[in-house]
């Protein structure tokens, strides 16, 4: 949970940053690949722990989405659930937020095999090893306050006359 956490202020950071738009399309990229890649294997994993277990197979393609050959297709069929004019710039905001979370995990480093960026055509492993796999835990509910407000302050200037012109036309509506 805390590792969504962070990935979600790192959206808020790098939209504030940035003053773009679209938050809701890019925070949704930031978090997909562990929603579609690491969630259902731990469900998985943990259904193995009290004797049922999944095909090898089934668990190697869901943790597969968390790499870029996976959540590519994913977005894009995210995408397609908008309407036709926002699909461009929904796909490229959910990828972007699926490129922001695999650029933090590269900064992790694992018991284990580190991430197969260019799965399937190698099994070729990175990561680079800066922080442990848990190092943002205690972090996380300290960041994420600290991201909200940074957002809210530096949010896209259309966003704020749109929220003032919705607010002066509903109050001047009475």
């Amino acid at each position: 949970m805390a590792d969504l956490v962070t990935h979600l202020a790192t959206a808020l950071l790098w939209k504030a940053a940035t003053r773009r738009p679209h938050l809701t399309s890019f925070a949704l990229g930031v978090v997909l690949p562990d929603l579609v890649g690491r969630a259902p294997v731990s469900a998985l994993q943990s259904l193995h722990r009290h004797g049922v277990s999944a095909p090898d197979r089934l668990v190697e393609g869901i943790a597969a989405l968390h790499l870029p050959v996976g959540f590519l297709p994913v977005t894009l069929a995210l995408a397609l659930f908008f309407e036709e004019r926002q699909r461009a710039v929904v796909w490229m905001n959910l990828l972007g937020g699926c490129c922001l979370h695999l650029a933090l995990d590269l900064t992790q480093r694992h018991v284990g095999k580190g991430y197969m960026l260019l799965f399937p055509f190698t099994d070729w492993d990175f990561e680079l090893g800066w922080i442990g796999s848990e190092a943002t835990v205690p972090y996380a509910p300290i960041l994420l306050p600290i991201a909200l407000g940074c957002w809210a302050w530096r949010r896209p200037r259309a966003e704020v006359d749109q929220a003032a012109g919705s607010a002066g036309s509903s109050g001047s509506a009475g």
